[in-house]
């Protein structure tokens, strides 16, 4: 039996639904109770402009908490200078560009000295990955009628489908900023995510007819 062995690639995409916030506190001494009462401090202020922002403490969640010692290396030796608490936390939310902004603004004025991350993403990941599975196939097969025709033969019935050696990928979308006490008050930062993506690969083999 003869056949024909193509390759589809699919790929989709949809417009954001959620955003994630990830904001990174740090704060340093050479005193471990004052780093501590440092990052408390910090934290009390992204509670505040998280508050004025209209959202709730329970939607923000710790996925990170170390206090370490710091050093640094001088003479071919590693020399104490203090201790660096670090805190982790992270709130997702229906993605709205105004809301964004309102957060943000809000977060400015406490001044915290936090690095942001926003990370753009769908609620229904599975769903996207099946959109791009069954995207790769219509290629897949596509692509097979293609070839038949331009080598002047007939397309028979789908005898093999190879598909599962590599994972479907999801692409997120993600951005990063400071929001450092220089951060104007009234500056509202126009951020327009791109679609979020998925791909997927699969492998169709026909019979080809006589």
């Amino acid at each position: 039996m003869r056949t024909l062995k193509v390759q589809g690639k699919g790929r989709v995409t949809a417009e954001p639904e959620i955003v994630i916030l990830k904001f990174d506190l740090a704060a340093k001494s050479n005193r471990y109770e004052e780093a501590l009462r440092s990052l408390s401090a910090k934290t009390d202020g992204l509670l505040l402009g998280l508050k004025s922002a209209g959202l709730q403490r329970e939607q923000l969640k710790t996925s990170d908490f170390v206090v370490r010692t710091t050093s640094k290396y001088h003479d071919g030796k590693s020399h104490f200078t203090g201790f660096k608490a670090e805190h982790e936390f992270i709130i997702e939310l229906p993605f709205s560009k105004q809301k964004l902004q309102e957060v943000l603004r809000h977060l400015a004025v406490e001044k915290i000295g936090a690095e942001i991350g926003m990370s753009f993403t769908v609620r229904d990941k599975e769903a996207l990955r099946k959109k791009a599975m069954a995207r790769a196939v219509e290629l897949a097969r596509e692509n097979a009628e293609v070839l038949a025709s331009a080598a002047n033969v007939k397309l028979g019935s789908l005898v093999q489908m190879e598909y599962g050696w590599s994972e479907i990928h999801v692409y997120d979308r993600n951005a990063t900023m400071l929001c450092e006490a220089q951060f104007p008050a009234d500056y509202d930062p126009d951020i327009e995510p791109r679609d979020v993506s998925a791909e997927d690969n699969v492998t169709l083999v026909f019979e080809i007819l006589d």
